[in-house]
């Protein structure tokens, strides 16, 4: 019954895969493109996790491998979305690309799904504002701001 009421509902958000079995979600209206194979400029002394950049409509965004930014080891990206957030409802959009071993899906998720941030791998809480239970995992939901407006926690 209750996955009859799920599979009713309107999706209303994107499903990450980052690789590593490390997967989270965002709102329906923060990916604004989808792009496979992406073409990236490296930028020399940056960090492991964020070390390439992606022009995109006369901007050039930082690219974040939240795979190597949790556990360390980066991943083979076949996809990069971009992602459009705002800090406070005054202020311009701004932009930044995600890394993604496969391709993102659209799903619906209800309140009653949520439950706790995971434990492992460390760090989500640096990247997401709450979670949700899908198909018996939990799916930290990330804020943009949070993974490229930040500084980086040690």
């Amino acid at each position: 019954m209750a996955q009859e009421k799920l599979s009713a509902q309107v999706p209303n958000a994107w499903l990450l895969d980052f690789g590593q079995s490390l997967r989270a979600a965002v709102g329906a209206r923060v990916l604004l493109q989808i792009i496979d194979k992406p073409k990236l400029h490296e930028v020399p002394c940056t960090p492991p996790y964020c070390h390439s950049v992606l022009p995109w409509q006369g901007r050039l965004l930082p690219v974040m491998d939240l795979a190597a930014r949790l556990t360390g080891v980066a991943q083979a990206a076949q996809y990069l979305v971009v992602a459009g957030y705002q800090e406070q409802p005054d202020e311009p959009v701004r932009f930044g690309a995600l890394l993604l071993s496969s391709a993102p899906l659209v799903i619906a998720v209800a309140d009653a799904q949520a439950c706790p941030l995971p434990e492992q791998p460390a760090g989500w809480s640096q990247f997401a504002c709450s979670c949700f239970e899908h198909q018996g995992a939990a799916i930290p939901v990330l804020h943009p701001g949070w993974i490229f407006s930040r500084p980086p926690e040690a």
